[in-house]
């Protein structure tokens, strides 16, 4: 006969009108023999068990109950039936760790580490181990910054024989210990690791790690030894050569970086530590002999030159009284046409040969330096310090050289001397229109060093307007016209002298160097440090308030006001730095200073001067004087906005200042651009509202405005690409629909471990892309092992704890000779080789190209 399920459900709640609860409780229990899984009579028959007082009954069924809901994927309402009827009663381990998985997915992740680790206990209690560690790996997911947790379970795996459990579990807590500079912990989790696992690259390589840490490299190089093989990748390479460093074998570490540096064209700076080591041992012939083969190296690399240079120039810093160090980077600088570094590199070395008593090789160097510069002043001085040493022959020759210099000299009527202006004999530089002519070149020369090239032309102008043809006479002027393509409509090509002297003891952009006075050098320096700070700002509000903050800081100033917008309409945007002891200017304030200088012309420069006498708006502002200057759009070269700074005293305004003030401004205002531009192109391009990320169809569209922006602004561009290792398998085992349900899990969790100013793209189905303005590669290499283990705790739905991450990291190339479109193009397919490396490598790795 067929069970009749409407009639059983009238029987229960009829008993339950006439409290008759024991006929309810039959009634249901009849229901659950015939249906075992149905839910209201689990739900009545909890409820009934619990007016009898009959706890435990009453936690069996309500047990049953979240069982069936949790199979039906009712988490919320499972949770409150534990949470309400079976968390103050004991409940088998199964059931409590179903609780804390549905607890984990609500992102409680306290009480889920509690109750797992209830469960773990549980399962303790019945001996079953296995099960507890089990419980123990989530806990350790939920709190990965604990070494403790993840020590317990390298112990219980290595008691239950789990070896590779044991071993990652000792590995972590190593790694953490490690990282909390508690060494000796580290080294006695680490050797438990190596014990259990003598062949794991990834144990060897952390404690050798650590070994080289406490002092112990030797044993280090023993231990990582038998991991060196021709596909060693370059982290494992770098501790190598380090630990053979701290060992001692200082010429077996340079062959380990020297291959590296050859293979990748990057970690030159490790064979300079070698360098630098070699000589602290006193080693100077192995030292000099190292560095001329980092010369040939770097300089066969891209842009190897520059960093070679800088590099020796540290080096010489850290350790430059080696005479043989010293010769092989001045042989570098006149190779390269460095004049000004080769001379100051032939002084350092001529008092070096002259203190290590050696005449020969001082009156050599001296020979070298008066061939780079015959006019140095101190050449006398060398002179009489080498008398009754070198051999006199050779110091008549040098002296008679000097001598017809002297002549040639006093022949052109120009007085010679480093750090200022060549100008006939007694003769002032000139000055018109309130500022010098070297004033406007300087100013001139800065914003063509900044890109700002109609205002680089501008002041050209002005200058072939006041000083028409002066450009025949003056060298540096006429070179400062080609830098800027720009010439006077009325000039005359000038042919080249027949012996070109160069004045300052310089060549090229280094002899502008040499005419800058402490003020400007000081104004460039603050200028450069300004621009990198406002540019790494995500928001157009965060550039201006920097900007105005540097500069008013810088200048003392006690108000430095900058506004964007077009004159005579509502500022779009303004920002205000306020000195201690002054409160923010109220809008209608700034208001009414904006109706002031809109009716008031700039000077020929761009700037206003003002006074209190003739301003009285500063007075409300609380300023004697002040100076302001005009921004420009650039594309239409029609005023954009204005920076304004003042003081609470009267104050003469130094030329240097104003174009100091309209440097800054407008690289604020640049920013401000970009900025806005990035922003809307986010908005164009559509993120996806479940994940945040831009559609890939975006993804080229954002590189080339990415790359036009920063090869304007001379910083770098870096591409990270994180792709799911083994994602066509997953989605052959579990379908699509989970892998984009994990994909878009993903996606979220990692856009809240990047800035701001970093683009995310969804590059492909199990990849994501981002792009990084104002990143190298070095420094986009830790963002992407950072991602890798923010991913790692994103659990798949098949609740696999297999899914590893693999990430390719490039640095787009800014070479001048391409188009944008070229350099994405590289920049795109360099990103597509590193990808193809790491799937050919197996995964869980990260390649950078």
């Amino acid at each position: 006969m067929a069970f009749d399920l409407d009639k059983n459900l009238t029987r229960a709640k009829r008993s339950l009108e006439k409290n008759r609860i024991d006929d309810a409780v039959e009634a249901y229990r009849e229901i659950l023999e015939a249906l075992p899984t149905h839910q209201e009579s689990m739900q009545g028959l909890g409820d009934l068990y619990t007016r009898k007082n009959d706890p435990e009954n009453s936690a069996r069924y309500y047990g049953m109950l979240f069982d069936r809901m949790v199979d039906n994927k009712e988490t919320v309402k499972a949770a409150a039936i534990y949470t309400r009827f079976l968390k103050g009663s004991t409940q088998p381990p199964e059931r409590v760790l179903r609780y804390a998985g549905l607890l984990q997915k609500q992102n409680r992740r306290d009480e889920a580490i509690e109750q797992y680790e209830n469960s773990a206990e549980l399962y303790l209690f019945q001996r079953k181990t296995a099960e507890a560690l089990g419980c123990w790996e989530k806990v350790a997911v939920l709190d990965p910054e604990n070494p403790e947790r993840h020590y317990l379970i390298g112990e219980v795996g290595e008691r239950l024989n789990y070896t590779d459990t044991a071993v990652r579990g000792y590995l972590r807590a190593g790694q953490l210990r490690l990282g909390q500079n508690d060494v000796d912990s580290a080294m006695n989790i680490l050797a438990r690791g190596y014990k259990l696992a003598p062949t794991d690259r990834g144990v060897a390589v952390t404690y050798a790690e650590a070994m080289i840490r406490k002092g112990q490299a030797h044993a280090a190089v023993k231990l990582l030894d038998p991991l060196i093989t021709e596909a060693a990748d370059t982290p494992l390479l770098l501790l190598f050569g380090g630990a053979l460093i701290e060992d001692g074998q200082r010429e077996r570490a340079y062959d380990v970086f020297e291959g590296l540096s050859r293979r990748t064209h990057e970690n030159f700076d490790r064979l300079f530590d070698v360098v630098l080591r070699q000589l602290e041992a006193g080693d100077e012939a192995k030292a000099a002999q190292s560095l001329a083969r980092t010369c040939v190296l770097m300089t066969s690399s891209p842009n190897g030159d520059d960093a070679f240079a800088a590099a020796c120039e540290s080096l010489i810093a850290a350790n430059g009284n080696s005479p043989a160090i010293l010769e092989i980077v001045s042989r570098f600088y006149n190779e390269h046409n460095r004049e000004t570094k080769y001379f100051s590199t032939l002084g350092r070395l001529f008092d070096l040969y002259l203190a290590a008593n050696n005449p020969k090789s001082a009156s050599e160097t001296l020979e070298r330096l008066v061939d780079v510069d015959p006019y140095d002043l101190r050449h006398d001085e060398r002179l009489t310090q080498l008398e009754g040493k070198a051999d006199p022959a050779q110091l008549r020759g040098i002296r008679g050289r000097l001598a017809k210099s002297a002549t040639v000299a006093g022949q052109s009527g120009r007085v010679v001397q480093f750090g200022e202006v060549s100008a006939p004999a007694g003769q002032a530089t000139e000055q018109k229109g309130g500022q010098s002519l070297d004033d406007m070149i300087v100013q001139a020369e800065i914003f063509l060093q900044y890109s700002l090239e109609a205002k680089a032309r501008d002041r050209l102008q002005k200058i072939a307007e006041e000083y028409p043809g002066e450009e025949q006479n003056n060298p540096r002027l006429r070179a400062l016209y080609e830098q800027a393509k720009w010439s006077p409509p009325s000039s005359k090509p000038v042919p080249p002298p027949a012996a070109a002297v160069d004045v300052t003891g310089t060549s090229g952009s280094a002899a502008r160097s040499g005419v800058y006075n402490a003020d400007t050098l000081r104004d460039l320096t603050k200028i450069s440090e300004i621009t990198k700070l406002i540019y790494r700002q995500p928001t157009p509000k965060g550039i201006l308030s920097s900007a105005v903050n540097e500069a008013g800081k810088y200048l003392r100033a006690s108000r430095c006001v900058a506004v964007v917008g077009t004159p005579g309409q509502p500022p779009q945007m303004a920002s205000e730095f306020c000195m201690a002891g002054f409160d923010p200017s109220p809008p209608a304030v700034l208001v009414k200073l904006l109706a002031f200088l809109a009716g008031l012309p700039p000077d020929a420069l761009g700037c206003w001067t003002l006074d209190a006498e003739t301003a009285p708006v500063l007075k409300t502002m609380g300023l004697e004087s002040a100076c302001a200057v005009q921004l420009l759009d650039k594309e239409t070269q029609s005023q954009a906005g204005l920076v304004l700074v003042g003081m609470n005293a009267p104050r003469k305004w130094k030329p240097n200042e104003n174009y100091f003030l309209q440097a800054v401004g407008d690289q604020a205002l640049m920013a401000v651009s970009h900025s806005k531009l990035r922003s809307l192109m986010r908005t164009l391009a559509v993120a996806d509202e479940k994940t945040g990320l831009l559609s890939p169809a975006a993804y080229l569209d954002c590189l080339l405005a990415e790359t036009a922006r920063a090869r304007v602004q001379s910083t770098a561009l870096s591409v990270v690409i994180l792709q799911v290792d083994r994602a066509r398998e997953f989605a052959r085992q579990h379908g699509e629909a989970q892998i984009e349900e994990y994909m878009d899990q993903l996606a979220r969790l990692l856009l809240t471990g990047v800035r701001q100013t970093d683009i995310g793209v969804k590059y492909a189905g199990w990849s994501v892309a981002f792009i990084m303005p104002d990143t190298t590669g070095a420094l986009a290499l830790p963002v992407a092992e950072k991602l890798r283990r923010l991913g790692t705790s994103v659990k798949p739905a098949w609740n696999s704890t297999s899914v590893t991450l693999s990430a390719a990291v490039t640095e787009a190339g800014m070479e001048t000779q391409f188009e944008n479109e070229d350099i994405v193009t590289l920049l795109i397919n360099r990103a597509e080789f590193a990808l193809e490396e790491v799937r050919k490598s197996g995964g869980d790795s990260v390649v950078s190209r």
